[in-house]
């Protein structure tokens, strides 16, 4: 898939560096996210986003943050599972069912979460690791299995 193709199937926007702020290129310009960078970026904020926390979008956002301070249970493990791998799948690029989830870690003060995921017309998964703690930060990383 050319870079035309993928920036029309997955769109562009502003890049954001991992502390959600837009890095500057060195003449100064704003460096754009492009193609399946674009999608991954998209999924990264919604994932980090409180759900309801944006005025003009209530529904966008993840509820990740609710499930840090709760009981390590299987209850809670497959719930905050299946609240990752809903809100990933919600975004149109996303293919169909292909979201697994996995909980890596989790104590009283923070969680650890591995999500796999493809998106449309891209052959390879997507691998996001998700780590949030009792302060309520969050780092979502990509590895690449490429």
């Amino acid at each position: 898939m050319t870079m035309a193709n993928e920036i029309e199937l997955f769109g562009q926007d502003i890049a954001l560096g991992v502390d959600l702020s837009a890095p500057l290129a060195a003449n100064g310009e704003t460096l754009l996210a492009q193609g399946a960078a674009t999608a991954l970026q998209d999924i990264k904020l919604r994932l980090f986003t409180p759900l309801g926390s944006l005025f003009y979008d209530k529904d966008f956002g993840s509820l990740i943050h609710q499930f840090i301070k709760d009981e390590n249970t299987t209850t809670n493990r497959m719930a905050l599972a299946t609240e990752v791998q809903f809100r990933i799948e919600l975004d149109p690029r996303v293919e169909p069912q292909s979201c697994r989830v996995s909980i890596l870690s989790w104590n009283h003060l923070s969680v650890k979460i591995q999500a796999w995921f493809r998106l449309v017309n891209i052959s390879h998964p997507f691998n996001l690791v998700i780590q949030a703690d009792s302060d309520k930060e969050m780092v979502i990383t990509d590895v690449d299995p490429r």
